[in-house]
């Protein structure tokens, strides 16, 4: 790769990576399975480009859980989902992971790395966001208030519409980023690029 790719490299789909705060989807978007055709697999690999895009972004925040079949048939153990996002943090540039383990979208949880602190917030017992029970999976836009508002005290950094930009891989994705009025990139032109060292 030669270092002119490597500048246009930090521009995907006409949109400048470098500086920017990210806030990505998790599943399908940062990690997946090896085999994208095997639904089953539980193990999980970081996908082509995703770190070298995190690593031009100036924060990467990552809100996980939208309202699918699959995951409201099931609550998900809290715990063990901070644990995931944890590691994440170990090899990713993450600052915030916000997520909503339980049917309905009822809860969210923050996983907060400032500097080499991690931090664990359970954001929906906080009386200021009563109003989001229920409504922090995607395509709803709770967590979204949530990580902005952590993102504003724990950071000193205000998410808008110039200086943030939503990558994810499905509808709720797209119309979450939407509602809350921030542009959305798909997943697979980061996954996909072939600006992006593989």
């Amino acid at each position: 790769m030669t270092m002119e790719n490597k500048v246009i490299a930090l521009n995907i789909n006409g949109i400048e990576m470098e500086g920017k705060i990210i806030i990505w989807d998790n599943d399908g978007t940062i990690t997946g399975a090896k085999d994208p055709n095997d639904k089953t697999s539980q193990a999980k690999i970081i996908f082509p480009g995703v770190k070298q895009v995190m690593e031009k972004a100036k924060f990467n925040f990552v809100i996980s859980g939208f309202k699918s079949p699959e995951s409201e048939k099931q609550n998900f153990d809290p715990e063990l989902v901070a644990e995931k996002f944890r590691k994440l943090m170990e090899e990713l540039p993450i600052s915030i992971a916000a997520f909503s383990p339980t049917i309905g979208g009822v809860a969210c949880y923050i996983v907060i790395k400032n500097n080499e602190k991690i931090s664990f917030v359970k954001a929906h017992e906080n009386p200021r966001y009563s109003a989001y029970i229920g409504k922090f999976k995607k395509p709803d836009v709770g967590m979204f208030q949530v990580v902005s508002d952590i993102a504003l005290a724990e950071f000193g950094v205000k998410i808008n519409a110039e200086n943030t930009l939503m990558i994810g891989d499905t509808w709720h994705d797209k119309l979450a980023a939407e509602s809350f009025g921030i542009p959305f990139l798909e997943a697979k032109l980061i996954h996909s690029s072939p600006l992006l060292e593989k």
